[in-house]
């Protein structure tokens, strides 16, 4: 099928008719109507006449109630099959195309929304999995988070026919959350200045096939103005974005244009106006005091305290990371961290950046019930199972964008023995070079692509290392294998890096000490002609030189 012309869908203001899809199947969707539905979280699948239908989850916090209609949707509508994104976001996939209007009506009796789930629209706004509970957030930002995005998507019909491209924004005061605003378009780090509660504004981050980390626009912005920061940030998107060329159209290209310092001082004018207009007053929130973290600590739960099992401000309590592999679950396992939740936690299932499950404020005598609650259904906390965490997109088991297999190469990865070892490391697989696993970000990532090795093009990877946000770096190309051979280029990765490095130092900084070049010569004499350095030639894979279909054509 065509490309869209995004333009002119958004000129005709982004109609869709869910009626007529339910009579009539998805064969009369244009082009344009399809990147509408988009707008609703609809997206085409690679497979006929099915959609992937996304639903936004407000800074990740999904009460119990709605997460059990999410799994009674998923058994009827979607092959029950939930996926969970690393912008804490529910997938439904397998949707038959004369079901999306009853999904969506199933969802809204819910209280759930698809709403700007996906295309170039404010997509869901992210909140740190800890706000307001751990001893590294100084307040709780998800009530800022949530009207912020209410108070967009509220303007959808208007902002989604006007928007250059999509705004990622995010929310959240700790470490992971500082590193987390430099890859977003938009992002607001909580603080507190002499006794005021507030944020440091971000703007311009972005991965992908142009990645840029974000500026800091301002230090501290007072909480009271964080919805005028917002929409001014908007504003200027709308004013100096290329809405006429989607592939320029992200904020940080508007940034590239301008240069930091006009974009900066638009962002300014634009914030000064919007600060005398009316917005509703935050919901009021308490500043914590620094927590004690000797009380949390000292009463501890049955096992201890892990990766999985944190404790929190309160002493006696619990935050406690429940790992989904690959983010994928299905509506039993649902029902079950709800009930779980609404036993012993707060009622709420929180989406993880991570793709996995938050239960807060657990009381820490409960800890190893809900342990032993989850061992018979296959599941842990966080850092207990014997498998490596992996994160992965669906890939081109099912997107339409997807290049290479990233579940089937993220399944592969979790007994390899070098992530055995070393379990903390992130390994970040997406399917094409579009980021949505984030693999610029990765202590290892995988980016799916089409690869020439030995004369033959094949589904492969470009493998990106030295990644190190809090410093700001992300990863960058080292070389390319082909999809099957991901498994021993991670571990020849891993073994060079447990054979050079000094103490425990990590694998960013023993990569950036030595060079591309001596990881990539080892990978070299390990896979001999399976294996090529650096990235792919312009041109060579993509040229379609290939007398098959890359796309479905096994990997060599």
């Amino acid at each position: 099928m065509a490309a869209p012309n995004i333009p002119a869908a958004k000129a005709a203001g982004l109609p869709v008719d869910l009626d007529r899809l339910a009579e009539e199947g998805d064969g009369w969707l244009t082009p344009e109507d399809r990147y509408s539905l988009k707008t609703w979280g609809v997206c085409t699948q690679l497979q006929d006449d099915v959609f992937m239908v996304r639903v936004r989850v407000p800074g990740g916090v999904l009460p119990s109630a709605q997460a059990r209609a999410v799994a009674r949707v998923a058994a009827r509508h979607g092959s029950d099959w939930v996926h969970l994104t690393t912008r804490q976001n529910l997938e439904l996939h397998w949707v038959a195309d004369r079901s999306v209007r009853d999904v969506i009506a199933d969802l809204e009796r819910a209280g759930l929304s698809t709403r700007s789930a996906c295309g170039h629209t404010l997509r869901n706004v992210m909140c740190s999995e800890d706000a307001g509970v751990t001893l590294d957030e100084p307040f709780d930002c998800l009530p800022d988070a949530t009207a912020v995005s209410d108070a967009i998507v509220a303007r959808s019909a208007e902002l989604n026919c006007v928007l250059p491209s999509r705004i990622n924004m995010a929310f959240g005061g700790s470490p992971r959350c500082r590193e987390d605003a430099l890859i977003n378009d938009v992002a607001f780090v909580s603080t507190v200045v002499d006794g005021v509660a507030g944020y440091a504004v971000f703007a311009g981050g972005s991965l992908g096939k142009s990645p840029r980390l974000a500026i800091e626009l301002s230090p501290f912005v007072p909480r009271e103005d964080v919805m005028a920061a917002a929409l001014a940030l908007a504003e200027v998107f709308i004013a100096h974005g290329d809405l006429a060329n989607p592939t320029r159209g992200r904020l940080k290209f508007c940034l590239d244009a301008m240069g930091d310092d006009a974009f900066r001082a638009a962002w300014e004018a634009a914030f000064a106006v919007e600060r005398v207009r009316d917005h509703p007053a935050p919901v009021p929130v308490p500043m914590l005091e620094p927590g004690d973290r000797a009380a949390a600590i000292r009463c501890r739960p049955e096992g201890g305290w892990s990766v999985g099992v944190r404790p929190q401000r309160e002493p006696g309590r619990a935050a406690l990371t429940i790992a989904l592999p690959l983010g994928d679950t299905n509506g039993s396992e649902l029902e079950l961290l709800a009930d779980l939740s609404d036993r012993y936690a707060d009622g709420f299932l929180v989406i993880g950046r991570d793709q996995d499950v938050v239960l807060r404020n657990v009381a820490v005598e409960d800890v190893a019930r809900i342990r032993a609650a989850l061992t018979p259904r296959g599941l842990s906390f966080l850092g207990e199972s014997a498998e490596a965490g992996v994160r992965a997109c669906t890939g081109s088991s099912v997107c339409a964008l997807g290049i290479s297999p990233s579940p089937d190469t993220g399944r592969m990865l979790l007994a390899t023995p070098g992530l055995r070892r070393n379990s903390s490391l992130r390994v970040f697989v997406s399917g094409c070079p579009n980021s949505c696993a984030q693999h610029q970000a990765g202590d290892i990532g995988l980016a799916g692509t089409k690869v020439r090795l030995g004369g033959a093009v094949r589904l492969g990877y470009h493998l990106y290392l030295g990644a190190d946000l809090a410093t700001g770096r992300i990863g960058e190309v080292v070389g390319r294998m082909a999809a099957d051979d991901v498994p021993a280029v991670v571990d020849a990765v891993i073994g060079t890096w447990e054979a050079h490095r000094h103490g425990s130092e990590s694998l960013a900084d023993t990569f950036h000490r030595l060079g591309a070049d001596t990881f990539a010569a080892t990978l070299e004499s390990v896979l001999d002609d399976r294996w090529a350095t650096g990235p792919e030639p312009d041109g060579t894979a993509d040229a379609g030189s290939s007398p098959v279909d890359v796309r479905t054509a096994p990997a060599a």
